[in-house]
């Protein structure tokens, strides 16, 4: 049997600090941590001294990095202050590299069609080119989050750039959100995945989908885990949850619920 993903969880669903958030990912059984790099963990807060601190904190706790994510306001393609977001992100994927990740995961918004909006599609496949080399020169690669579009509208985008290796985020929530099948999905993008969030979801009679905690969703994690062991993939499956009332609870249950599926 190939060996099993490993488990992480996002930090920032505890709304604490870091020095707190850390010890209840080591308590809970998760092995790894991932950070957002806009808010909770900024490269100015960090010397170069003080990221080797850090990194050896995360060792004494038995903890590594899983791939960290940096949020942007707008879609990334948007007209408004796209110099800035863009450097924004280049500047990310570098403290990503200073702290040891491989991979940092990033939204984009919408996907523009190529005959639907097709200048606005160029413009998006230049900046992405022109990260992903930027991803080649400090050694990350970027793992862009679904947003609700089939898979193989991000298999064709991902067929566009050239430049250098780009990986997909699997979201199975997103997918699950928008009406579409997780495990259809899953195979459409496998060799392409980098990353998988354990996030869950629901789609409601009116068409709307909502996130909900693991196992409380409509995502068959049975059914997924045994896709990626069949995949054989060996990255890190992230424990992550955006919206509730006890956030923090949420992921520790989802790392028990996962392990109880014996990952």
């Amino acid at each position: 049997m190939p060996p099993s993903p490993s488990l992480a969880v996002a930090t920032r669903a505890f709304a604490q600090p870091l020095n707190l958030a850390l010890r209840r990912v080591a308590a809970c059984g998760a092995t790894g941590v991932q950070f957002e790099l806009r808010e909770e963990l900024r490269p100015e807060l960090l010397s170069e001294s003080g990221r080797r601190q850090f990194l050896h904190r995360l060792s004494e706790l038995g903890l590594s990095l899983s791939p960290p994510y940096f949020p942007t306001r707008r879609a990334l393609h948007d007209p408004e202050k796209i110099d800035d977001r863009v450097t924004a992100v280049a500047n990310a994927m570098r403290f990503a590299s200073e702290l040891r990740a491989r991979v940092m995961t990033l939204r984009l918004g919408p996907i523009p069609g190529s005959e639907t909006a097709p200048e606005e599609r160029r413009l998006l496949v230049t900046i992405l080119n022109d990260l992903v080399r930027h991803g080649n020169h400090v050694g990350v690669t970027l793992a862009i989050s679904p947003s609700g579009e089939p898979a193989a509208v991000y298999q064709q985008l991902l067929a566009e750039i050239k430049q250098g290796p780009i990986g997909i985020d699997f979201d199975p929530c997103s997918f699950v959100c928008s009406g579409l099948k997780v495990a259809d999905a899953f195979r459409t993008l496998h060799t392409h995945i980098v990353h998988v969030q354990a996030r869950d979801g629901v789609r409601d009679l009116d068409g709307t989908g909502a996130e909900t905690a693991v196992g409380d969703g409509m995502v068959d994690w049975i059914e997924l885990l045994a896709l990626l062991l069949e995949a054989g993939y060996r990255g890190w499956v992230t424990a992550i949850r955006n919206q509730g009332q006890d956030r923090g609870g949420d992921v520790e249950r989802a790392i028990a619920h996962l392990k109880s599926i014996h990952l």
